[in-house]
């Protein structure tokens, strides 16, 4: 199964001239996330020649701006995509989706998409003291992947919950694991957490954070994944 970048930023420098966020086509026809920007996203859909018209599927992992900055420009030219939302995020949000009478879905816990693709549903984290709701999704083959958005609830408190319903070794980390604010003592421990589920791959971005990155690398070799917007990965 393929996985294409739309839109990633994770530098100082993008976010004050580009944006901030990340948005990620798997499948031709699944969104996880839609970036901070509607511009940018519309604009990426163009050069990487992806037709907004055939997406079925677009998940906000979490009610962060930098995630779902996108969303109304698909939602303004494909109104029969299916929204999965976490149950937790706020009234004004939700009446701000109701306008557009789309389909959707809260998912609570874990849940089937479409084929050998689910979410987590809603797992509880931490921002500035207070609870934030957040899902990640699982691609299911022979190996399974892991995407995030964020990760506020915990990049290991996220992979423990899928190990615990899906049995398949892990293929592939993908995405944002908000370690942008931890020491070189708490990033190697991660690392390690990281080698002990004996995870394959690793494809860290977003708000990882340069020293969690530059970590991951050294530690992963030839199996770190380089982020960048039009890159493709394919899942095993």
């Amino acid at each position: 199964m393929e996985i294409k970048i739309v839109a990633e930023a994770s530098t100082k420098l993008q976010r004050l001239f580009v944006g901030w966020g990340l948005s990620f086509l798997i499948d031709n026809d699944l969104l996880f996330d839609t970036f901070s920007n509607g511009e940018v996203i519309k604009r990426n859909f163009l050069k990487f020649n992806i037709d907004v018209k055939k997406l079925k599927y677009v998940v906000i992992s979490h009610e962060h701006w930098d995630h779902y900055g996108g969303l109304w420009y698909i939602l303004e030219n494909n109104p029969d995509v299916k929204l999965y939302i976490c149950p937790g995020f706020s009234e004004e949000f939700k009446a701000k989706i109701k306008k557009f009478n789309i389909s959707v879905i809260e998912a609570n816990d874990f849940l089937e998409i479409k084929s050998n693709i689910f979410t987590t549903g809603e797992i509880v984290g931490d921002y500035n003291g207070k609870p934030i709701l957040e899902q990640s999704l699982i691609i299911k083959n022979k190996k399974i992947s892991i995407i995030t958005g964020c990760s506020h609830p915990g990049i290991i408190k996220i992979i423990k919950k899928i190990k615990n319903r899906f049995y398949e070794p892990i293929f592939l980390v993908l995405g944002g694991f908000h370690l942008h604010n931890k020491n070189l003592s708490d990033l190697k421990q991660i690392v390690g957490e990281f080698k002990k589920f004996k995870i394959e791959k690793v494809a860290p971005c977003h708000c990882t954070g340069k020293n969690g990155v530059k970590l991951f690398q050294q530690e992963f070799k030839e199996n770190f994944i380089k982020i960048y917007n039009g890159k493709k990965i394919i899942t095993e």
